[in-house]
């Protein structure tokens, strides 16, 4: 740091955090302060001499604070170089020469969602900090520029040792700071703007990082979990482990599609899905016997896999997970019966969420090379009229049947094909690169893990999209009754026609479901 007769450090906080330490550091170093409002009075409290910035800008005594930390002469200041005879030093001579800023904005991201009227909320986008850290972010080469907390004593201690920071670690802390006005930013984009009839042209992502994983999705890979900026207070980012080690990226990746699809159904359910992909779904009256089913329809498919279910996880649904191989189970909540239960358990993660939902009003992204896919989330539900193409309607037990298998289908990769009987599933093809192939998956799962089945309740099938009749007759051949369908396919007719031939019932949302 090019040194000078005097040296000035504009300090202006919401987060306190480490302000005084910080300030303390500063004057040993040489530093003159300058700050305003709330952060002067907290280093007046701390016996530190401070200049206050109506004083230097010979302001009024009540200036507007944002033209206060806005005034020209603080952004000529923050905007000129210290080079003798540079334009920085013709600059310097309109202004006040700043050479470190510390600021930080108003948290906005949690009150966004708060019962604040609009107006009010709006009141609290802090302009001017922002504009500060800009101004002293782009002049990175003459102006250390701080945001965060925990750069403050990395920084006193290389100012202590060199009296300067090296260029590339002030320009990684000015580039730390327009990523984080940008998620300010962004906070407010969506505050205002989170619902669109048709995606935007420019849409901006604020993303905040709630928790460093131990590694991604592979162990050479690094990973991290990030909210939403300004997100209601549900998802993935609000998961609580009650017990056992911290959640893994693919943990997470379970997770969430699991309590997304236990969470849709308004009977007692469970799901249990590994490596993003239903292995075992099922409905009924009792928490423990829905998990009970869901893991007994394909055990060795639930062998590690992660549970989620829509109710409070009582002492008989303890005593039936504590005997299976679970990774994880997530519940709203857990009785302290139930976890006495389960804490026998070496190697399993317990996890509350307090919301089952998850996705309300969110857009879908993908990355791919240079950029990113966006979709509306699937949100569409089984109509309530449903088409029934056949001759023979399904009867109200297979019907039950066809919306639990629907239901699964539509959170299962595509291709996908779920058999069902009664309230829970039997065989589950997902992720498969022809629709027979999964239909011929779902089947063999069917057979191998169930190999003696009577015929009531009867067997039904979902698929994620349309059906053909090679379809239907492979279906057909193995005792399926009834199936559940997109329709609207050019081999409608031939699949209506084999349904009607072997007495099968079916039936057409008009939608397809699919999810690569």
């Amino acid at each position: 740091m090019t040194h000078k007769t005097e040296r000035y450090a504009l300090l202006h906080v919401a987060d306190r955090t480490g302000i005084v330490e910080l300030a303390w550091a500063l004057k040993d170093l040489g530093f003159t302060l300058i700050a305003d409002g709330g952060t002067a009075a907290a280093l007046r409290q701390a016996e530190l001499e401070v200049k206050d910035l109506k004083t230097l800008l010979r302001l009024r005594a009540d200036p507007d604070p944002d033209v206060g930390l806005a005034h020209p002469e603080i952004l000529y200041g923050l905007s000129a170089g210290h080079e003798p005879g540079s334009i920085g030093e013709t600059q310097k001579r309109r202004g006040l020469a700043i050479d470190l800023v510390a600021v930080n904005l108003y948290p906005l991201a949690e009150i966004v969602d708060s019962d604040l009227p609009q107006s009010e909320t709006l009141k609290t986008v802090d302009l001017a900090a922002s504009a500060l850290l800009r101004a002293a972010g782009r002049n990175f080469r003459h102006v250390v520029c701080l945001c965060d907390p925990g750069d403050y004593q990395p920084v006193v201690d290389s100012l202590r040792q060199h009296d300067d920071l090296g260029l590339e670690r002030r320009q990684q802390l000015a580039a730390k700071a327009f990523h984080y006005c940008a998620y300010y930013d962004s906070t407010v984009a969506q505050y205002l703007g989170s619902r669109w009839d048709r995606l935007p042209r420019e849409f901006v992502i604020g993303l905040r990082k709630t928790a460093d994983l131990r590694y991604g999705e592979n162990i050479h890979q690094h990973g991290a979990l990030y909210a939403w900026s300004g997100a209601r207070p549900w998802g993935m980012s609000e998961a609580r482990t009650l017990y056992g080690e911290p959640l893994l990226f693919n943990h997470y990746f379970d997770l969430d599609a699991a309590w997304e699809l236990a969470g849709g159904f308004p009977e007692p359910a469970c799901a249990i899905v590994k490596h993003g992909v239903p292995a075992g779904v099922a409905i009924f009256e009792s928490l423990a016997e829905a998990a009970r089913l869901a893991y007994r329809s394909d055990a060795r498919g639930c062998f590690r896999g992660t549970a989620a279910v829509n109710r409070e996880v009582d002492e008989e649904a303890a005593a039936f997970f504590a005997a299976e191989a679970l990774s994880c189970i997530a519940a709203p909540a857990f009785t302290a019966k139930a976890l006495l239960a389960l804490k026998v358990k070496k190697d399993i993660r317990l996890v509350t969420l307090p919301s089952t939902l998850i996705s309300a009003h969110e857009l879908e992204f993908r990355s791919v090379a240079g950029g990113a896919l966006a979709q509306d989330k699937d949100h569409q539900a089984l109509p309530g009229s449903l088409k029934i193409a056949t001759r023979r309607a399904p009867t109200q037990i297979e019907m039950n049947s066809l919306r639990l298998a629907w239901r699964v289908a539509k959170h299962s990769r595509t291709h996908a094909a779920v058999l069902c009987r009664g309230g829970a599933t039997l065989g589950i093809g997902s992720g498969q690169t022809s629709r027979l192939d999964a239909v011929r998956l779902a089947l063999t799962k069917s057979r191998d893990r169930h190999p003696i089945l009577s015929e009531d309740p009867p067997v039904v099938m979902a698929s994620d999209g349309a059906l053909s009749v090679d379809h239907v007759l492979e279906a057909a051949r193995h005792g399926v009754k009834a199936v559940i369908q997109s329709g609207f396919s050019s081999e409608d007719d031939e699949a209506i026609s084999a349904c009607d031939g072997h007495n099968l019932a079916m039936v057409f949302t008009g939608v397809r479901h699919f999810r690569h």
